[in-house]
């Protein structure tokens, strides 16, 4: 009995020699491990990219996003005035006659629209010595610019002295602001004072 579990023993061991050999020449081999990172995860510290400074440990100031027509615009220049172009300084204070010669008046302002374009010219009538004097404005295209001499210029109006004593006053956006002002002051003014009533005739009773 003894001998025959002694044989039995040895052909187990036999028989299990190649497959411990193979397992012992056969280098293990580990499958790699796949780390799936969802969008938005957070990335591993070593792996995080370093937004702070080196030197401050201050978060880094990212650089601002280019925007459309940053690029600086480049003016142009005139370098000379053109014949024939008139200058609004030699404008202010011309004198305005009319197709007879008679002095109406002098330009004092040059009324402009939202377009650049001159629409009227402000001119100052009447008066004495600049006192008394009043503002009328007529269309820019009713003046007729004449060049006398370069340098030198006429305006004519065609009309009369008396054509502008009976214009309307000019009112500028100021005057007329300046009047709505002086009303409604006037007004709440009138308001706080208290009622002036007269014994005589107080309110309700017939006359």
């Amino acid at each position: 009995m003894k001998t025959l579990l002694a044989t039995t023993a040895t052909l187990a061991i036999l028989s299990m020699g190649p497959v411990w050999a193979q397992s012992a020449t056969e280098p293990q081999v580990d499958e790699p491990l796949v780390e799936e990172t969802l969008p938005g995860a957070a990335m591993p510290a070593d792996e995080a990219p370093d937004t702070k400074t080196p030197d401050t440990g201050m978060p880094r100031a990212e650089a601002p996003a280019a925007m459309p027509g940053d690029a600086a615009a480049t003016a142009s220049f005139i370098g000379e005035q053109q014949d024939g172009n008139w200058l609004t300084s030699s404008l202010i204070g011309l004198g305005v006659t009319n197709p007879e010669g008679e002095t109406l008046g002098k330009v004092a302002a040059l009324e402009i629209g939202p377009d650049g374009r001159v629409v009227s010219v402000v001119i100052e009538a009447g008066g004495f010595l600049g006192m008394g004097a009043r503002q009328v404005a007529v269309p820019y295209e009713a003046v007729q610019h004449v060049t006398v001499t370069p340098g030198e210029h006429q305006l004519i109006l065609a009309a009369t002295a008396e054509d502008l004593e009976t214009a309307p006053d000019f009112v500028t956006l100021v005057q007329k602001r300046q009047e709505e002002d002086a009303i409604r002051a006037q007004k709440e003014m009138g308001a706080g004072q208290p009622a002036v009533v007269d014994p005589a005739n107080p309110p309700g009773t017939a006359q």
